[in-house]
């Protein structure tokens, strides 16, 4: 469907009109279920710019079933022509020489425009692929498309001829000459390029339509509803300046603008345009600049970055908008033509716009610049707009000038460029020749004149779009930032002598010219500029934090005057969107809005969460409390710097020192001048002086008008003081002269007391709100005064509230019982002076019962006797006078106390009544109430959640009472009998004594005392311990519920069974359960803290000798005491009171004796070794005690060493025990004869020890034997096989000695011999395979490990860049290690360097048993927790972690006298590169670090509790533990000790412990019982634990790196992580495994070795073929032997 809107000159009102029209229309056909047209005439555009454009129709197509806008295109009308140039693509907003094609299907193909001599152009298309076009194909080209435009021509005019047969070239825009060809390749594609066709004669200097001017037609809309001549010409100027601001510095910046009736001219050096940037400045909707807006958000105030450019219409429109014709030239650097673009008005209007489907073409030219535009840009490049026939005539030039400077006042003088604070011109702003810099007026000029010297208030905001609940509204065609930024810069402008500067400014405005229409009273004190540029209608009248019209304070008086004296000057940035004249703020705008609002609480509880404002003054980030006040600290040190008040008085003024009442005066000044005559505004004014203060004139003065009396007018400080006000102090008329205001001296001292005069500003009379009065006026105020001065209150009777129809609350006696008297009412009245009580007949008379409009307040307090000195307010309220049965004046109160309803409770009320400022007497009422002679219930006496009895203890008073149904109580008379009894469900408990009971002193409670309860079951209750006491009374029976627990420690067993088998010293006790019992025989309570004694232990930690009950009556104390005391002696364990031993218990430690359970041999050969000595520890009993074991969970050191003489036995060495078992392998033998003896002992026990001795005898010395027909082959056999030298326990003397004998018997056996030779044959072909196959796995394991390592840096370059894609890239693992590295004279920098160059040699990545440091190891999510646990940790970042405690020999060596050897280990290191270890520094070693035994997650997270409240809740704010927060570093997940432990339970927490960290400090502080090892929050809280907490500030310089978590990670991301993990693993296991099998040759080699000498020994004459004998040839052939 098809609509067409035509709309007709004439036919409409208003531009709104319109639009609405439009919208309607548009609304209208949404409706249509089809696609349609929208077809509307420029007329629209008229309204605008005055043109009526006739040939032009715009056509919107939509899609309604795709729901969008379709095009925006515009339609030729029927009657139209085609152009020469048909080429309707638009030109795109980006710059450039040429246009590009955005259509994505187009062709892609060289666009050259031919500028030819006759001022006509021709666009010539070269598909692609042509790389090179002669001039003369060219040309023809040229021609033909000429020829074919002349002919389409219906009206064909007399046109120069081009001479086709000349010498033709073409020249570009850099008249470049080309006579040849053209090398297409150079050109970009879809680009077009200007050529001039060069025939030989003159060229033409205007084309034809040279230029495409076809607007932008969806920007039509947000054309500018105001455009004024002011505003159009800024326009230009903002082109101009966005230009010349682009300029290097050491160029030319100037703008030039001359102004007479016939022309306007706007001159700059800018960087000039070319030809496509010069078509784009007649475009409508072809904005050069309006991609600049970005760029222009943020930076430094005053935010001077021109990014003017948004609409596009800007140059067109305002041209159009001041004359008739308009010409723009200009040119480039590098260019040598002035290129032309003129536009016509009538020729627009009468149509005469050439072009075909719409488009508009005028004129445009190229011409050599002039000498006087050549000397006016010394930089090559200028642009030059000139405007003819302009409309508006006879313009005040000195105006106009005053608006330009203050519209771009910070571009002319600017005082934030230099860096030395200096003024400076950023540019050259010329009008008529005069430098605008050096004019005087202008209202900013004038503006900083009048302000004060003192330091300005500035803030720097920043609004940032919350794009979830935002809805920016936004103009069609531009983009809303979500960002913007703002400063602030308020300055002072005092008053003089008793004169408003405010006020000399307005009338040196108003001199100077401008229609300024502005008073004092409603100056706009807030102005805002947009880019440096002033919005002329962005004046405001306050910015909420500047308003304090309704502070109510006292201290508000100074800043109420003050407030009127600040004008604020607002600099933003592109981040705020203006208008579409560029005049105002955008209205609907979310930054428009939160800046109006800036300082209002209310507005911020309303668009919470539209705008995130930040506030920052002096580089501090402020909320609204604080902004509040620095903003009054501000203003009053202005006042009192530079406020000078005029000192008007009269008369010699008073000095009065003022100390106590500085709030009740107003005043801020230690010493005041007290006038009684004094001058203002041209009248007098003395004390005693009557005057009318009209309503509204200050605060306190609003209802209605007040007369008083004139006394003193204060000034105050010294004569001469600035910044001192001036108050007039007057008694109202109400007030008798003895309660006035009095000056008197005191001590010699003047004082001035105010008491019950007023103190009002003096501004009350420059106001005109304070008004003489004469005697008649005054003497008629004071009868009616008289009239309405009451004179007493009073109560009516019940009897009168009858007779009004209600009820009395109040009754007629003084005492009353506890009744409910919600309901009833108290009815009072005003008397005047003329009442007398004595009356009843008066009691009910209107005549005296007053109806003034009094307010009478009531006040009811209570108090629990009559001393009232527990006495409070229970009700307060305030009436105003009402009517009942046509009686007036009558003050009527219905209270209603919620928490303390009346005569509910038994004591005192007492009822106040008053009327509000007046002397009339109060009325006061007293009632008495008593409880209630009914019994309601029984309960006790104080309200108590539960009694605790304790078994076997005499529990503590138990007092009971009688209630009233108002839970009063109810005195006794006598005591009542009563028996007790105990009710449990699960356990038997049985009262110790009777008891009877008495009444208390107050008569009010019955008292039970000295109740005992025994109990031997109480463990079937337990925890709750809850039980009922049932007391049976006369009527009735009361159940109060108790818990009965247990009583203190008796007695306590020992767990386990085979505790004592622990005892051994130094050993820590691993197992050991407290099961703790009272006298009856029950478990203690849980939590009940214990002290413990120890004698033969040591504690591991000072802290454990107190501990607590846990749930089951138990205390564990595994793991917390190591045994001090030898074996045989006795250990005890008591549990103290009052330092006092109170229970013990005693072991002994059993003796344990040191054995060898093999065999040791008489004698063995010299030069053997023993092997394979078992030794074991053994009890008393004999047996095998197994708790001497060297890996146990507690890292106890088991270790036996053998001493001796004998230099051959390392006494360094030292063999483990295993379950009580220590093998040790081989003990070497000495090489001579003689006794070997040697000591065997443990290694911390030296009463653990055993001496061995052997004699050593002298092996038989034989030659080779060789295999001949007598060697007896059984000997070697027996010799060989039976007897082996180096296993001395197959060996004895006699054994020794048949040997001997044998080797030497006559008798040979060659078969045996033989049989002996091929048995170690085929052993050592044996092991030559052995051999053979570990050498092939190896070389298959080396191989595996090589492509391992080749994936794995790969895969680990990838994971670096996955890992850095966070948002904390500068915080990752490289960053941190690059700072610890930079650290000199540290411990962890160098040990990260020494592992740094281990990784380069050993490619395995084996870096020893040196872990690396703390840092490293772990990674965070966010940097708020990196910070955060830095700062928790402290130095313990830096602590290196190494394996086990053996390790130290990696980081330092000691001399034997204990002093470092700098030599060595990490030293050495230090010296080589120069640096030195100068402080102490930690070492962890998670080997022997006691392990976390908690289980875990499937993510190894360990599963502990949150911590609870007392109340039994999580604590509000809970994150979890900080051990369970960080993350592992990937490079050491696998990273574990022997036990299997990770670095999570065994380093970091070490670390943390069970360090909670919570979302705030208010969180952190409600949750302070239940934190143990200590606490953080994310707001920078920390809590040490134990009572330590760390206050103040600190920014960790070496913090975690910080790691995405997997969670954050793409499945892409993950896949590859994981496969890193893989590879690292089995880098590990084959690595494991190679290590391995190369342990497993080296054995086989000596294995080998060994069996060859022996083959060698006997069966080879030559000792050289034994060393050539390998394994290989052992597999190839038998051994030969000679």
């Amino acid at each position: 469907m098809n609509v067409l809107i035509w709309t007709y000159p004439g036919r409409y009102d208003s531009h709104r009109n319109d639009v609405r029209s439009f919208h309607s229309y548009t609304h209208l056909c949404s409706t249509s279920p089809s696609s349609f047209q929208l077809t509307f005439s420029p007329f629209l555009l008229h309204r605008f710019t005055g043109l009526q454009i006739h040939h032009a129709l715009f056509t919107l197509s939509f899609d309604m079933d795709a729901k969008r806008h379709v095009n925006l295109t515009p339609q030729k009308r029927p009657n139209e022509v085609s152009e020469v140039c048909r080429s309707n693509k638009r030109t795109p907003d980006c710059g450039g020489v040429s246009r590009k094609h955005v259509v994505s299907g187009s062709r892609r193909v060289y666009e050259l425009k031919i500028l030819l001599p006759n001022a006509m152009i021709v666009l010539v298309k070269l598909p692609e692929g042509t790389e090179f076009i002669t001039v003369k194909e060219l040309a023809d080209r040229v021609k033909q498309q000429l020829d074919r435009a002349i002919q389409a021509e219906k009206a064909s005019k007399s046109k120069k001829t081009v001479d086709w047969d000349a010498d033709l070239a073409f020249i570009d825009d850099f008249d470049n000459v080309f006579r040849k060809g053209l090398k297409l390749t150079r050109l970009e594609l879809n680009r077009v390029y200007n050529f001039r066709l060069h025939d030989g004669s003159q060229p033409a200097t205007i084309y034809e339509n040279m230029w495409d001017l076809t607007p932008d037609t969806e920007l039509l809309m947000e054309l500018p509803e105001e455009y004024t001549f002011e505003t159009a010409l800024a326009d230009l100027i903002d082109n101009s300046l966005q230009a010349v601001w682009s300029n290097d510095e050491t160029d030319t910046r100037l703008i030039s603008v001359e102004i007479s009736d016939e022309k306007i001219s706007i001159f700059d050096t800018g960087p000039g345009m070319d030809s496509t940037s010069i078509e784009k400045w007649g475009k409508m909707g072809a904005s050069l600049h309006r991609s600049y807006k970005e760029q222009a958000i943020g930076g430094k105030p005053p935010y001077l970055k021109p990014a003017f450019g948004m609409f596009g219409y800007g140059g067109f429109i305002a041209s159009m908008h001041l004359g008739r014709r308009t010409k723009v030239s200009s040119k480039t650097k590098i260019g040598k033509k002035v290129y032309m673009l003129c536009l016509e008005r009538d020729a627009l209007i009468s149509g005469s716009v050439s072009g075909s489907k719409g488009t508009w073409r005028t004129y445009g030219g190229l011409r050599d610049p002039t000498n006087d535009e050549i000397e006016s840009s010394p930089g090559g490049s200028f642009t030059k707009v000139e405007i003819f026939e302009p409309k508006m005539r006879s313009t005040n030039i000195r105006r106009l000038k005053c608006k330009l400077k203050d519209i771009y006042f910070p571009y002319i003088q600017c005082d934030d460029l230099s860096k030395k604070g200096r003024t400076t011109t950023p540019i050259e702003f010329l009008v008529n020749g005069e430098d605008l810099a050096e004019i005087p007026g202008g209202e900013v000029a004038i503006t900083n004149l009048a302000s004060c010297i003192g330091p300005e208030f500035v803030l720097q905001v920043r609004f940032k779009l919350n794009h979830d609940k935002a809805t920016m509204t936004s103009s069609q065609g531009t983009r809303s930032s979500d960002e913007a930024n703002a400063r602030l810069r308020c300055v002072y402008l005092p008053v003089k002598e008793g004169k408003e500067s405010i006020e000399s400014v307005i009338e040196a405005l108003q001199e100077d010219g401008y229609d300024y229409t502005e008073d004092f009273g409603s100056f706009r004190h807030v102005s805002c500029r947009r880019l440096g540029r002033l919005l002329p209608d962005a004046r405001w009248a306050w910015l909420p934090f500047m308003d304090y019209r309704q502070r109510k304070e006292d201290k508000s008086q100074v800043l109420k005057r003050s407030r009127l004296r600040v004008k604020c000057f607002i600099e933003t940035d592109a981040g705020f969107s203006p208008t579409p004249s560029k005049t105002d703020f955008a209205h609907q705008n979310a930054f428009t809005t939160a800046l109006k609002n800036l300082g209002s609480k209310e507005s911020l509880e309303k668009d919470s969460g539209v705008v995130d404002t930040d506030i920052r003054r002096e580089g501090k980030s402020l909320n609204l409390t604080q902004l509040d006040k620095q903003y009054q600290l501000w203003l009053r040190e202005m006042h009192e710097r530079y406020d000078e008040e005029a000192d008007s008085g009269i008369d010699e003024p008073v000095l009065v020192v003022v100390t106590s009442n500085k709030k009740e005066l107003h005043i801020s000044s230690d010493v005041v001048r007290v006038h009684k005559a004094f001058r203002r505004k041209g009248q007098s004014w003395k004390s005693g002086q009557r005057i009318k203060i009209l309503r509204g004139a200050c605060a306190g003065f609003h209802k209605n008008n007040v007369y008083a009396t004139l006394e003193y007018i204060l000034l105050e400080g010294f004569q001469g003081d600035a910044g001192r006000g001036a108050w007039i102090v007057c008694r109202t008329i109400d007030i008798s002269e003895q309660d006035g205001c009095l000056l008197e001296c005191v001590e010699e001292n003047l004082k001035f007391d105010l008491r019950k005069s007023v103190s009002l500003p003096i501004n009350v009379i420059d106001s005109g709100k304070c008004l003489a009065v004469d005697d008649s006026e005054w003497d008629n105020q004071i009868k009616k005064q008289h009239q309405k001065c009451p004179s007493s209150v009073e109560i009516l009777s019940s009897r009168q509230c009858r007779d009004l129809g209600m009820e009395s609350l109040l009754p007629d006696e003084p005492e009353t019982y506890a009744i409910d008297a919600s309901l009833n009412e108290i009815v009072a009245v005003v008397r005047p002076a003329t009442y007398k009580s004595g009356s009843p007949s008066k009691h009910l008379d209107q005549k005296y019962m007053m109806k003034d409009n009094f307010e009478m307040s009531l006040v009811i307090t209570y108090s629990t006797n009559k001393k009232s000195l527990d006495e409070k307010n229970i009700y307060s309220k305030r009436v105003a006078p009402s009517s009942v049965r046509d009686f007036h004046g009558l003050y009527v109160f219905q209270p209603k106390c919620k928490s303390h309803p009346l005569f509910h409770k038994a004591g005192i009320y007492t009822f106040t009544l008053s009327i509000r400022d007046s002397s009339c007497e109060k009325c006061v009422v007293k009632v008495q109430v008593k409880a209630s002679c009914n019994v309601h219930r029984w309960g006790l006496a104080k309200k108590v959640s539960c009694l605790n009895l304790i078994t076997g203890c005499p529990c503590k008073p138990i007092s009971i009472s009688r209630f009233d149904k108002y839970d009063n109580q109810i005195p006794f008379l006598e005591a009542p009998e009563l028996s007790i009894k105990i009710n449990c469900q699960n356990a038997t408990m049985d009262l110790v004594n009777d008891c009877s009971p008495s009444i208390s002193i107050d008569k009010l409670g019955l008292v039970i005392e000295d109740l005992v309860i025994k109990s031997s079951n109480l463990d079937n209750i337990r925890p709750s311990y809850d039980a009922t006491m049932t007391l049976s009374l006369p009527v009735s029976h009361l159940d109060i519920p108790i818990k009965v627990l247990p009583g203190p420690v008796q007695h306590f067993t020992v767990q386990p069974e085979y505790f004592e088998k622990q005892l051994i010293p130094g050993a820590v006790i691993k197992e050991m359960n407290l099961e703790l019992f009272d006298a009856y025989g029950n478990h203690v309570q849980e939590n009940t803290k214990v002290e413990f004694r120890v004698n033969g232990f040591c504690w591991l930690d000072r802290s454990f000798s107190s501990k607590k009950v846990d749930a089951c009556g138990c205390i564990d104390l595994g793991g917390l005491l190591r045994v001090t005391q030898d074996f045989g002696r006795n250990v005890s364990l008591s549990i103290c009171s009052n330092e006092e031993t109170h229970i013990s218990k005693e072991w002994k430690i059993e003796k344990r004796q040191l054995k060898i359970s093999s065999e040791v041999p008489q004698s063995c050969f010299a030069g053997s070794q023993l092997e394979y000595l078992d030794f074991v520890v053994v009890n008393s009993k004999g047996d095998v005690d197994v708790n001497f074991h060297d890996e146990d969970e507690t890292g106890q050191s088991h270790t036996l060493v053998i001493k001796s003489q004998f230099v051959d036995i390392d006494e360094s060495v030292k063999y483990v025990f295993r379950e009580g078992h220590c093998i040790v392998r081989a003990v070497p033998v000495p090489s001579e004869r003689g006794e070997f003896t040697f000591v065997v002992a443990h290694s911390r026990y030296p009463d653990l020890q055993l001496t061995l001795k052997v004699l050593i005898e002298l092996p038989l010395e034989t030659e080779p034997l060789y295999i001949t027909d007598n060697v007896n082959a059984l000997s070697l056999m027996e010799l060989e096989t039976q007897t082996d030298y180096r296993s001395p326990q197959h060996h004895d003397p006699e054994t020794m000695d048949t040997c001997s004998a044998t080797a030497r018997g006559p008798e040979t056996d060659v078969e045996s011999c033989l049989e002996f030779q091929k048995d170690l044959e085929r052993e050592l072909i044996v092991i030559g395979l052995r051999i053979g196959e570990l050498e092939e796995e190896i070389e298959v394991l080396e191989n595996e490990l090589k492509t391992t390592e080749i994936n794995l840096k790969e895969f680990k370059g990838i994971r670096e860049r996955i890992l850095r894609t966070g948002t904390y890239d500068s915080l990752g693992k490289n960053n941190i290690l690059a700072r610890v590295e930079s650290k000199s004279d540290c411990a962890a920098a160098l040990v990260m360097k020494h592992l740094r160059e281990m990784r380069e040699q050993d490619q395995c990545d084996l870096m020893g048993n040196i872990i690396g440091i703390v840092a490293l190891l772990g990674t965070t999510p966010t940097f708020e927790l990196s910070r955060l646990f830095a700062e928790y940790l402290g130095d313990q970042m830096l602590a290196v972690v190494c394996k086990h405690y053996e390790d130290v020999r990696l980081l330092e060596r000691y001399d034997k006298n204990g002093k470092l050897n700098p030599k060595y280990a990490l030293h050495m290191f230090a010296r080589e590169l120069g640096q030195s270890i100068n402080n102490r520094y930690l070492v962890l070693f998670i080997e022997d670090i006691r392990a976390c035994k908690v289980n875990k997650d499937v993510e190894g997270k360990l599963l502990f509790r949150n911590p609870i409240l007392p109340d039994g809740s999580t604590p509000a704010g809970f994150l979890g533990y900080a051990v369970n927060m960080i993350n592992i570093d990937a490079d050491h997940l696998e990273t574990k000790t022997l036990s299997g432990c990770g670095l999570r339970e065994s380093l970091f927490y070490r670390l943390f412990g069970e360090t909670q960290v919570y979302e705030t400090r208010e969180d952190m502080k409600g949750a302070i019982s239940c934190i143990k090892d200590g606490a953080v929050s994310l707001d920078g809280g920390i809590v040490r634990g134990n009572g330590a907490m760390s206050l103040g500030c600190l920014e960790p310089d070496i913090i975690f790196p910080v790691v995405p978590t997997e969670s954050q990670l793409s499945v892409k991301d993950k896949r590859v992580l994981n496969r890193y993990r893989d590879l690292k693993l089995k880098l590990k296991e084959t690595t494991a495994d190679l290590v391995k099998k190369r342990k497993s040759l080296e054995s086989e080699l000596k294995r080998f070795k060994k069996r060859r000498d022996l083959y060698a020994r006997y069966f080879i004459r030559d000792p050289s073929v034994s060393s050539q004998m390998s394994p290989v040839s052992c597999l190839d052939e038998k051994p030969v032997f000679t």
